[in-house]
């Protein structure tokens, strides 16, 4: 009954141990949201994932690429800086409207149509400002325009025109999955909850752990036993089971084996007159067996 209720709680305390530490890895803190100005992810952390004038559903352009987190590349701005004022300084509000200055860093070479497609208009701001240098910068820039390529601005070049228009991409519709982080979790909390079954299996047949450390008892086949002990082992199947116990309680004795030995020494016709006498009889005997070593043993003192 002892060893039940140790078993049940060390169940429980195993149980509850697995369950805190699966706990306290599902819910630590998750891949950190950049705060607004930390990171070039601060424009979407700002204007979508706080709420502060949200423009992922905006016409199509932003319905299309609300996926992304590359705000910069359209708007400028300086996503780096922390304050707002600053952050948002040399912005372009409408970047369609002002293709040569944003559009034009990612597409150089179809800006235009790619501005059509969504309600813009290229404009030519370069045409207007080197008109003034001479026949032969206003026929390159009329060249240009006519071929439907759009130069950019200097400030167009904070973004290089070679980049990625998808750099820095977050997907912020998989926030709700589990990371790889949790499933290994989950897969450490179900092993090791299989480990403690096995322990406790293995404690509740007496077979714990540190039992192979001592060395476990080799079985030795029936028919490789010496006839002799073949003999006792079938004489022991064929009694009742108090005869046993009988003999186990002998055995577990530290004297047990010096007992069974004194018995197979005695004649047997002491054991028949032994196995005759009554309780009150053997406490004569035992009184009498008594009384005579203490006079051998004065004797021999004297």
């Amino acid at each position: 009954m002892k060893r039940l209720k140790m078993s049940i709680i060390a169940l429980i305390l195993g149980i509850g141990g697995i369950v805190i530490f699966g706990f306290s890895g599902l819910s630590s803190p998750k891949d950190a949201q950049a705060a607004c100005g930390a990171s070039t992810s601060s424009c979407k952390t700002c204007h979508e994932v706080q709420g502060a004038d949200p423009v992922s559903k905006k016409g199509d352009w932003h319905t299309q690429h609300s996926f992304g987190d590359f705000c910069q590349a359209c708007h400028l701005g300086v996503a780096t800086e922390t304050d707002k004022t600053k952050a948002h300084a040399g912005i372009i509000a409408n970047p369609l409207a002002q293709p040569d200055q944003s559009c034009v860093s990612c597409h150089p070479t179809d800006a235009p149509a790619r501005v059509a497609k969504y309600g813009g208009s290229a404009t030519t701001s370069n045409a207007s400002v080197n008109s003034s240098k001479g026949s032969s910068s206003a026929a390159g820039t009329t060249s240009s325009a006519e071929t439907g390529s759009v130069a950019p601005s200097p400030a167009a070049t904070q973004v290089p025109p070679s980049s990625n228009p998808n750099f820095d991409v977050l997907d912020f519709n998989n926030n709700g999955k589990l990371s790889w982080l949790a499933w290994s979790i989950i897969a450490a909390d179900i092993l090791i909850l299989l480990v403690l079954t096995i322990l406790l299996w293995k404690w509740k047949k007496g077979l714990w752990p540190w039992a192979y450390l001592k060395g476990r008892q080799r079985n030795v086949p029936f028919n490789t036993l010496p006839p002799e002990v073949q003999d006792v082992f079938r004489q022991l199947l064929a009694g009742d089971i108090e005869t046993v116990l009988l003999i186990k309680s002998i055995l577990e004795d530290p004297n047990g084996r010096q007992t069974l030995h004194f018995l197979s020494q005695v004649p047997e016709n002491i054991l028949i007159h032994l196995q005759r006498m009554d309780e009150k009889e053997l406490k004569q005997l035992i009184s009498l067996v008594e009384a005579e070593t203490e006079k051998n043993t004065g004797k021999g003192e004297a």
